[in-house]
């Protein structure tokens, strides 16, 4: 096992940090980890946060770590016993001692030049906070739909497409640090959350026209394939996304706040494509109660959620230039 003590001030000064929450990936987890040692740029230092897994994940981590640990791959395999991957991030989060960072799942898979590409961002653009990239998504029944980062109105087009996905940037890890980290009592749509508190302090972006990362849509998805398994966790995300937007004190809240109830009414949209009326009509009525004094939005709402619940896709596009 090699020893990192004595030449740690080293390997810290251009080391760059991965932190990997897991839970229950013990089938799957080393394509993941495997593809972060393949990575062309060194030193790196990966973190493994396994969080309370009840299958053999944590032995199968702690063996990859044996297999693997390098002079220039530094490995820390620790545990979260507090539930949820926020958690588990923010467990990896105190433990990263280098300048910039990265989090990503245990499902995915980081194309082998990744950090290498940030790092080189970061070179160029020193004041940059955010470094982001474009990701490929893998569906199940073999489709595959390529996100873009989308330029323009960065803070707009995040809360519309969730572009700040947790595996599509790095970032600079006092920044991250400053604005608290994760939110632990989010369990879904935390990225998303994490994405708005993240541009409401205004960072400097730099983006990549690269796909750096693969991500897998499992069956079995920690967060569940659809909605209605998790009701009530997305709208705690959405509450909260109000909350920091009141409390940052921005010129343009209320429109932020419109995109907010855009969000809601697509998940009450989509409630109701899963059959679940009784929670799509209680979510739909919230926002119409909510805009009642908003002429337009009033008006908007029950359009974007009878397209959405028809199937339609793309609302956004649609009513953008009204909101």
């Amino acid at each position: 096992m090699p020893n990192f003590t004595a030449n740690l001030d080293s390997l810290m000064k251009d080391c760059f940090s991965i932190v990997v929450p897991v839970y229950n990936r013990a089938s799957i987890v080393c394509k993941t980890l495997d593809s972060i040692a393949r990575q062309s740029y060194r030193p790196l230092h990966l973190i493994i946060v396994d969080n309370n897994s009840t299958d053999d994940t944590l032995s199968v981590i702690s063996q990859w770590k044996q297999q693997n640990e390098s002079t220039d791959l530094r490995v820390t395999v620790t545990t979260e016993t507090s539930p949820g991957a926020t958690s588990a991030r923010n467990k990896g989060l105190r433990l990263v001692e280098t300048e910039h960072m990265a989090f990503f799942d245990s499902d995915d898979e980081m194309r082998g030049n990744a950090i290498e590409e940030y790092v080189n961002a970061f070179a160029e653009s020193p004041e940059a906070d955010i470094v982001c990239s474009n990701s490929l998504y893998h569906f199940a029944d073999g489709r595959t739909r390529l996100m873009r980062y989308r330029r323009g109105d960065l803070l707009h087009n995040h809360i519309y497409h969730a572009t700040l996905r947790t595996q599509g940037y790095a970032v600079k890890t006092e920044f991250i640090r400053t604005i608290g980290g994760w939110d632990p009592q989010i369990m879904v749509w935390n990225d998303w959350e994490l994405g708005i508190r993240m541009l409401l302090n205004s960072p400097i972006v730099k983006a990549i026209d690269k796909t750096l990362v693969d991500i897998y849509m499992q069956t079995e998805s920690i967060t569940g394939l659809g909605f209605s398994d998790k009701a009530g966790q997305w709208e705690i995300a959405l509450d909260k996304a109000d909350q920091v937007i009141d409390h940052s004190s921005r010129n343009d809240a209320d429109t932020l706040h419109r995109l907010i109830h855009y969000r809601r009414i697509i998940l009450a949209a989509h409630y109701l494509k899963e059959g679940n009326s009784d929670l799509a009509h209680q979510l739909y009525d919230k926002v119409m109660s909510a805009t009642r004094r908003d002429a337009r939005m009033h008006l908007l709402m029950p359009l974007v959620y009878l397209y959405t619940s028809m199937g339609g896709r793309g609302a956004a596009t649609l009513i953008d230039r009204f909101l």
